[in-house]
C-alpha cells in the first residue's frame, strides 16, 4: 500500500506556504483517498512506498507498472507521453505536458467590491502562484486603475500589455529556470545592511522615506523568491541539475527570505519611532549603541549562515539576550518619552529575528 503524508492549509497568507501556521502535516492516508490534498501543487511521498517488480521486455527495454491514482490525478490514458527525467540516483516521472500548462496559466481578477488591499493580496499572490497572465475587469476598473498599475511595478518583470475602460492585462517575461534563490537572497542582505547601517542616523537625518523605499525593494525580491521556490519545488529535478539545489534547500531558502523580509520591515518601523520621539539627545545616543550591536549582531549571523558555520551560530546564540536586557534596562530609564516604547518593543523584535535567522543556521 502505497501512503502519504499530506497537509491542510489554513486560515493564513495565501502566499507563505512553508509558514506553520499555513499548512501542517496531519497523519497519513491511503492513495485511493488522497489526491485533493497537497501542500502548493507538490504531493509529499512518504517513505512508505510499495515496490513493484521491473519486467524485461525485449532485448534492451525493462517495463515498470504505474500506481493507477497518479494516472487519474494527471487524466492521463492509454498512448498519453510520459516525462521522464534522470537525476543522479533516481528518475522523476511527469505528464509530459506540465511545464507548458504552468507556462500558460491565467487568471482574471475581478475589481468590484475589493479594497486595493485585498486585490494587492490577490495580485501577489497569482505572481508567487506562477500566473503567467493576469487581467483585471470590473465597473470599478477606472477608479482603481492607478492603484493597480502601481501594484505591478512593485513586482519584478511583470508588464501592463493592455490597458483601457475595460480591462488591464499584465504579462509575465521571466524565464523562471534562470532566475537565481542565491542571488536574489544577497541582493535582499545587501539592502538590508545598508538599512541597518541608516538607521544610526535617523535621529539626525530623515531617512523615513528612504528606508521605506528600500523595504519595498526587499519584498519585490522576497516575492520572486517565494516564487522561485515554488517553481522549483514543482520542478525539482529541474532545480538539482541547474542549481544543484534540493527540495531541502529550498525550504532553507524560504526561511531565510522569510526572516530578511521581517529584519527589513522591523527597521522601517524603528525608523518611523525614531523620528517621531521627544528623547534627548543624551539618550538618543544610548539607544543609537543599542543599534549598533543589533548590526553587529546581524552582520555575525548572516555571515555564519551564508557559509554553514554552525558552530560559530551556536556561539551567536547567547548574544540574545544580553541585548534585550540592554534594551529593557533601555525602556526602563526612558518610559516617560514619546514613542520610546513602541521604539523598544520594534527592536526587541529586531533583535528575535536576528536570533531565528542563526538559529536557522545551527538547526539545519
Amino acid at each position: 500500500m502505497v501512503k502519504f503524508i499530506f497537509a491542510v492549509k489554513t486560515a493564513a497568507s495565501p502566499y507563505h506556504f512553508f509558514h506553520p501556521p499555513v499548512y501542517y502535516v496531519t497523519k497519513h492516508l491511503n492513495i485511493n483517498t488522497f489526491p485533493q490534498y497537497y501542500i502548493g501543487g507538490i504531493y509529499i511521498f512518504d517513505s512508505q512506498m510499495e515496490y513493484r517488480k521491473l519486467i524485461s521486455f525485449g532485448k534492451n527495454s525493462f517495463v515498470i507498472s504505474l500506481p493507477k491514482a497518479w494516472i487519474r490525478h494527471s487524466k492521463l490514458k492509454k498512448g498519453d507521453l510520459i516525462y521522464v527525467e534522470e537525476a543522479s540516483d533516481h528518475l522523476v516521472l511527469r505528464p509530459h505536458l506540465a511545464k507548458e500548462q504552468e507556462e500558460e496559466r491565467k487568471m482574471t481578477i475581478d475589481v468590484d467590491g475589493k479594497t486595493i488591499p485585498l486585490l494587492t493580496r490577490e495580485l501577489n499572490a497569482a505572481y508567487i502562484e506562477n500566473y503567467r497572465e493576469v487581467t483585471f475587469k470590473g465597473k470599478e476598473l477606472k477608479e482603481k486603475s492607478k492603484d493597480i498599475l502601481d501594484m505591478v511595478r512593485k513586482l519584478i518583470a511583470l508588464e501592463v500589455l493592455e490597458l483601457d475602460s475595460e480591462h488591464i492585462v499584465t504579462k509575465d517575461f521571466l524565464d523562471m529556470d534562470k532566475v537565481s534563490v542565491k542571488d536574489l537572497i544577497k541582493k535582499m542582505d545587501i539592502i538590508v545592511r545598508s538599512m541597518l547601517k541608516d538607521c544610526n542616523d535617523s535621529f539626525d537625518e530623515d531617512n523615513v522615506e528612504n528606508l521605506q523605499l528600500r523595504d519595498e525593494d526587499v519584498n519585490r525580491l522576497s516575492f520572486l523568491v517565494y516564487r522561485a521556490i515554488r517553481h522549483g519545488l514543482r520542478n525539482p529535478s529541474q532545480t538539482l541539475k541547474l542549481f544543484n539545489f534540493t527540495t531541502v534547500d529550498l525550504l532553507n531558502y524560504y526561511w531565510t527570505t522569510f526572516h530578511l523580509e521581517a529584519i527589513a520591515d522591523e527597521t522601517k518601523r524603528i525608523v518611523r519611532a525614531m523620528d517621531k520621539t521627544s528623547l534627548p539627545k543624551n539618550k538618543q545616543k544610548d539607544f543609537i549603541t543599542l543599534l549598533q550591536n543589533a548590526q553587529n549582531f546581524y552582520l555575525d549571523v548572516i555571515k555564519s549562515h551564508f557559509v554553514h558555520d554552525r558552530q560559530k551560530a551556536l556561539l551567536l546564540s547567547t548574544r540574545k539576550k544580553p541585548l534585550v536586557k540592554s534594551a529593557n534596562k533601555f525602556f526602563d530609564e526612558n518610559e516617560d518619552f514619546k514613542r520610546t516604547s513602541y521604539m523598544v518593543d520594534r527592536y526587541r523584535r529586531l533583535v528575535g529575528i536576528i536570533h531565528e535567522l542563526d538559529r536557522l543556521t545551527y538547526q539545519h
